[in-house]
């Protein structure tokens, strides 16, 4: 799971876009309908902050509307170097062969 939000529209193609792009890197965002009720206040938010198309991108560090590669190719990178790749152990059957 990443740290990734995409506030999304019912039939939005530059929404599914940004979504492919981040599932094609390794990263399923975190992915909100801002159709639904439940996301009226969210909406209003972004509406008020000056965003005005979809879908609307929220990262630990960033965020932004549209579709927009490069965000989305910043946001992968910062989701790299935040998630450490994790240290190759031996199988705890490994015999001592120093012997």
């Amino acid at each position: 799971m990443s740290n990734i939000t995409v506030w999304a529209a019912p039939q939005c193609g530059k929404c599914e876009s940004t979504i492919s792009f981040f599932k094609g890197a390794g990263y399923s965002p975190n992915v909100k309908d801002l159709s639904a009720p439940e996301n009226l206040d969210k909406l209003k938010e972004i509406k008020a902050a000056g965003h005005r198309e979809a879908p609307y991108v929220e990262t630990p560090t960033d965020s932004w509307s549209g579709l927009r590669p490069d965000k989305i190719a910043e946001a992968i990178a910062v989701e790299r170097t935040a998630t450490p790749t994790p240290a190759v152990q031996p199988p705890s059957h490994a015999q001592d062969l120093s012997a």
